[in-house]
């Protein structure tokens, strides 16, 4: 059958059989790959995208802690906080309370300021514990200041230790 055609119309004929078999094999497997390589190109691109965005949260609720350990706990009112800081006060036994400030507020640079003052009584060793453990473990309220007062009392001939503990929190005004 092709013994009839020449050389030139045998390529001719090749050319277009092959052009043919191109485009076949180009609509039934090089376009589907191609196609393929997009979409997981792209979810490989979105892949990334959220293994960003949920670093991104996880170390912006780590900073979010952090602020809230410097500034004191957000959405608490000053008076729940003073009665926290008394309650956790009572969980010591050799401590005295010996006297408790009315709260302060300031108003500072778009901030609401909330002071509470506390004062203690006791022995040293008592005094520290408790010091230590409301910075460790107290988060609804920061420690700003610390002061020792050593007072004499001439009744009994007596010195008495007392520290004094300023509290204070930040709120941002609305």
């Amino acid at each position: 059958m092709f013994e009839n055609f020449t050389y030139k119309q045998k390529l001719f004929g090749l050319i277009i059989v092959a052009i043919l078999l191109f485009i076949t094999a180009n609509k039934r497997s090089f376009q589907v790959t191609r196609r393929a390589y997009n979409q997981v190109d792209d979810l490989q691109k979105k892949l990334e995208y959220v293994n960003a965005s949920t670093t991104s949260l996880s170390q912006m609720q780590s900073e979010l802690n952090l602020y809230d350990k410097i500034i004191g706990k957000q959405g608490v009112g000053p008076e729940e906080v003073q009665q926290k800081i008394l309650d956790f006060t009572t969980t010591f036994v050799n401590i005295k309370v010996s006297g408790m400030e009315e709260i302060h507020t300031a108003e500072s640079n778009g901030f609401n300021i909330i002071t509470n003052q506390l004062v203690l009584e006791g022995d040293y060793n008592s005094l520290i514990e408790i010091l230590y453990e409301f910075e460790k473990n107290f988060h609804f309220s920061n420690i700003v200041n610390i002061s020792f007062l050593k007072e004499k009392e001439y009744k009994t001939r007596k010195n008495k230790l007392r520290v004094k503990i300023i509290f204070q929190n930040y709120e941002k005004n609305n």
